[in-house]
């Protein structure tokens, strides 16, 4: 069994004058790829159930998908988590806890547009909604100092646990940047695994702190997602 991991910014219409297109996905173009994941027989997990799996406890199901948001944006709420919950998924957002109820202020060159509230966290969590850690300040872990990196790490999973009530184990790399130091600082930090980018498949041998997604945006389709799909499974096994 290989597992898709798929990595969504905002579900919205892209405002003029926004520099990175690629974190826009239209609630239209999002509820088709959720309506053709259905149809294939996807079927929602969260990264702490394939990792169970991945150790020899529970079951998944046949055609396992994590869909995943990064920085945890507004729009999570309003437009995501009702198209989610009509098509019967679920998500996990990571959060950047110092920045919870606030602006996206680490693009300082982008729109500014609201982040989740503490409140609306624990909310969505009593509904369905999975969520990990994307730092304390979404800096880019591979440039800072290993104590630095450590802080950023630690401190943002204590203060999404003491808002959630439970453990918070999985960690969303900013930017994707990550290398060995940072995995072994992660570690240390608490966390069990963590995502980045390279748009590919994960299989049962991956390692856990190095789980890779599939990124989607306006410019890729449910047909597109069909073929990539398709793709990476013959890749993995050819």
């Amino acid at each position: 069994m290989n597992l898709p991991i798929l990595m969504f910014h905002k579900v919205a219409e892209m405002p003029a004058g926004a520099r990175h297109p690629g974190n826009y996905v239209s609630p239209a173009l999002f509820d088709e790829v959720l309506g053709a994941l259905r149809a294939w027989g996807y079927v929602s997990v969260t990264i702490e159930q394939w990792l169970a799996w991945c150790e020899g406890r529970g079951t998944l199901p046949e055609r396992p998908v994590v869909i995943t948001f990064d920085d945890g944006y507004r729009s999570n709420r309003d437009v995501a988590w009702p198209i989610l919950k009509r098509h019967g998924f679920s998500a996990t957002v990571f959060l950047v806890s110092d920045f919870l109820g606030r602006t996206n202020a680490w693009d300082a060159d982008e729109i500014q547009e609201p982040l989740l509230t503490a409140d609306d966290v624990r909310v969505l969590h009593g509904e369905g909604m999975a969520f990990g850690s994307h730092t304390k300040t979404h800096a880019a872990l591979t440039q800072l100092d290993r104590d630095t990196a450590l802080v950023e790490l630690r401190s943002s999973r204590e203060a999404l646990e003491a808002i959630l009530g439970e453990p918070v184990r999985i960690l969303c790399y900013p930017y994707g940047k990550q290398n060995a130091e940072v995995r072994e600082v992660a570690r240390e930090a608490g966390y069990a695994a963590g995502v980045r980018g390279r748009g590919r498949l994960n299989g049962r041998g991956q390692n856990p702190l190095e789980l890779r997604r599939i990124k989607l945006d306006n410019g890729r389709s449910a047909r597109w997602l069909r073929w990539e799909l398709f793709r990476l499974r013959w890749l993995m096994f050819g």
